[in-house]
């Protein structure tokens, strides 16, 4: 019996430190078998943060569109006229090309009557109009506008003709018209330099304000070159016409005074008249104060059996036909004073005005002479048609920003 115990108690140790082996050797293999680790790789360095890319920037915001400026004009010429019109077409067509203004000219035309100039200025304060411009047929009829619509707190806007006499012209919103002495000063000083001596005149119209100026002007390219009139000055001259007395030294001497109407037919008798009073060798040359006159003037020429280039014939207008004329040396020079540019300097300073903008009120667009030696040297700007007068504007081929200095101030304001 005791063998048996010590035996069980060997086997018992036996099987015990077998045990303790078996369990100290596994993971001494597991080492063995395990393939040898690589150095573990280096661990890349930390990555400084990201520079925060700036927050994308929100979008612009976008500019109110511009408020479109909405105006019903109303617009009074004194007389139907081929160049009124010219000017309001302009004057539309620029506001039509302009995405800033909806305009709408209402156009009347009167009888060249100072009661009608009247009439229509209160028939369009009454009507609500808001603003209003004005062709007029004496300064002193406008004057009176010029009350009524300040009264009625509507501006006034001149055009065509000046009215600086007028003792509450400031209170006209604007004024537009072309420097009609200066336009006779230059046909005079082409005239002189041509050595003309006897001519005949043809006012647009005898007593008219632009047309008496256009004379004085003509007169004074003389007077101011020291050529004698025959006494009086070149301003007695032109306000007196066949009632100054002249001495008989005169330089330069007006043979035949007319009135053409501004138009064609009635210039056309003038000059016929002319002819047939003075005979063909009774006068050096003809001042006629727009083209239209001027067609009837070359009528009257050719029918009387004159060739025209045989003498001096000067305008102050600058029509497109009178390019051509002057390039074919049919007349002897003009001055190109457009409608269209009259009307595009009432389209900037009616805009101005309704947009409360500092703007040139009471100016003189630009005028520019041409004759038969520089009519392929100079650039003229298109009278009467507006579609080429707006392509041109669109081009940069002349100048239109009443800021310009080529346009002057209005002596008198």
């Amino acid at each position: 019996m005791k063998r048996i115990l010590v035996l069980l108690i060997v086997v018992a140790l036996a099987i015990t430190f077998s045990f303790a082996g078996c369990t100290a050797q596994a993971p001494a293999e597991e080492a063995a078998e395990a393939p040898a680790e690589e150095p573990a790789a280096e661990e890349p360095a930390a990555e400084e943060p990201a520079a925060e890319e700036p927050a994308a920037e929100e979008p612009a915001a976008e500019e109110p569109a511009a408020e479109v400026q909405t105006l019903d004009i109303g617009f009074y010429a004194d007389g139907a006229d081929s160049y009124y019109q010219v000017m309001v077409d302009t004057m539309q067509a620029c506001a039509d090309a302009d995405p800033e203004t909806e305009w709408t000219i209402d156009y009347k035309v009167g009888q060249n009557t100072a009661a009608e100039q009247l009439q229509a200025v209160e028939d369009f304060i009454t009507a609500g109009y808001d603003a209003i411009v004005v062709i007029q047929n004496s300064a002193d009829t406008t004057s009176e506008c010029i009350t009524k619509c300040q009264a009625a707190g509507i501006p006034y806007f001149g055009a065509a003709h000046s009215f600086a006499s007028a003792p509450n012209a400031t209170d006209a919103a604007g004024s537009c018209c072309y420097n009609f002495v200066e336009a006779g000063v230059y046909a005079g000083e082409d005239a002189l330099a041509r050595g003309v001596k006897k001519v005949i005149n043809i006012e647009g119209q005898l007593g008219q304000g632009s047309a008496g100026a256009q004379t004085l002007g003509f007169l004074k390219a003389y007077e101011d070159a020291g050529m004698s009139l025959g006494g009086p000055t070149a301003e007695e001259v032109a306000t007196k016409k066949t009632e100054a007395s002249l001495d008989g030294t005169q330089d330069i001497e007006v043979v035949f005074w007319a009135s053409g109407g501004w138009f064609s037919d009635p210039a056309q008798k003038a000059m016929t008249d002319a002819i047939t009073s003075l005979g063909v060798d009774g006068f050096d040359g003809a001042y006629v104060q727009n083209d239209p006159m001027m067609e009837g003037v070359l009528m009257a020429m050719e029918e009387a059996g004159l060739n025209s280039s045989d003498y001096w014939l000067g305008a102050s207008n600058g029509r497109e036909i009178s390019w051509q004329w002057v390039k074919d040396g049919v007349i002897t020079m003009d001055v190109n004073q457009t409608a269209a540019l009259e009307g595009d300097t009432l389209y900037q300073q009616v805009k101005a005005h309704f947009n409360g903008e500092e703007y040139r009120k009471y100016i003189h667009p630009y005028l520019t002479p041409y004759n038969v030696d520089n009519i392929n040297d100079v650039a003229l700007v298109p009278f009467s048609d507006v579609d080429a007068y707006m392509a041109g504007r669109e081009a940069g081929d002349f100048v239109t920003d009443i800021n310009d200095p080529k346009f002057v101030d209005q002596e008198g304001f």
